[in-house]
């Protein structure tokens, strides 16, 4: 029987890095997924409630599949103590709730490139939240120059010639920058959760909670979603395993590395949602402002984290 050195595996530059590309991958997919998944369910732009349950689905799922794993493993499915479970709790709310209600909802009002590239931004407030939080992460005179120039993505972004002003649009955009910052929150203190827990336990219980705090939100709303066919059904269950399988690797990643020598790759998620936004949403990913704004969100998440 062969035995796995998770700590090994997770702390090897080669793994990591391909681990790494996995994730941002997936992720990147799931902004044209959810963009699909409102044509497959016939959720309208203006039907919220339904998307919190959209998600809340997407999210139950995806929990249940990590604690299944966990117990085939033959290995506990619940916290230390108590007190963990109310620290579980809490990151559902933040790192599930809060975070998709401002994704899920933002995301009707913009593009799913859009979307992707603002997401990015995700990375940039890890840095400054970091410099507060751990003595060995602080900001430096790189990282404050690449952070300026990942967040000029979001004006060229947003810029409309021959307007005055920007495009911004505080429902859309507004919502996304705000879904970018409850990750961050979410990441960091996922962080320390996992320190001292299973991996699989709390990522599978605070996909769990915070999925039924949306489903809750949602149906109490009068609001309904079945799933009535195999497409919609197979959407899912893939949105959930990008879900249940990137959160499970990238929490594995933040464990045994630092945040900063992670965040780094996070460049890559822009990327792949933009050009799958593009191949599967039939938007265009050629614009000017686009290409000058991607561009932008990857220099400066490389400057941030070049040695």
């Amino acid at each position: 029987m062969i035995k796995l050195d998770i700590e090994k595996i997770f702390t090897n530059r080669k793994y990591i890095i391909l681990l790494a590309i996995l994730c941002t991958f997936l992720w990147g997919s799931a902004y044209p997924a959810i963009k699909l998944g409102y044509d497959v369910f016939g959720i309208g732009s203006d039907e919220s409630f339904l998307k919190l349950i959209f998600a809340g689905y997407r999210f139950l799922i995806a929990g249940i599949i990590l604690i299944v794993i966990q117990k085939l493993m033959g290995k506990s499915i619940m916290p230390k103590s108590i007190g963990d479970f109310k620290k579980i709790t809490l990151l559902g709310a933040i790192y599930t709730l809060m975070q998709y209600v401002f994704l899920y909802i933002g995301m009707t009002n913009t593009t799913g490139v859009k979307s992707s590239i603002l997401g990015s931004l995700g990375s940039f407030i890890n840095i400054f939240l970091v410099h507060f939080i751990y003595m060995d992460d602080k900001l430096s005179r790189k990282k404050i120059i690449g952070c300026i120039i990942g967040f000029l993505s979001i004006i060229v972004l947003n810029f409309e010639i021959g307007t005055i002003g920007s495009s911004f649009n505080l429902m859309g955009d507004g919502l996304l920058i705000f879904s970018a910052l409850m990750g961050s929150i979410g990441s960091i203190y996922n962080k320390n959760l996992v320190k001292t827990n299973d991996v699989f336990v709390i990522t599978g219980w605070q996909l769990i909670l915070g999925s039924l705090m949306l489903i809750i939100i949602g149906k109490s709303a009068g609001g309904n979603l079945p799933i009535i066919s195999a497409e919609s059904g197979i959407l899912l269950l893939y949105m959930a395993l990008i879900s249940s399988v990137a959160l499970v690797i990238w929490s594995t990643l933040y464990k045994y590395n630092k945040v900063g020598n992670i965040t780094m790759y996070n460049f890559l998620t822009p990327i792949f949602g933009a050009i799958l936004s593009a191949f599967l949403l039939g938007e265009s990913i050629f614009e000017i402002k686009n290409l000058v704004a991607l561009t932008l969100a990857c220099i400066g998440i490389w400057i941030v984290n070049r040695k």
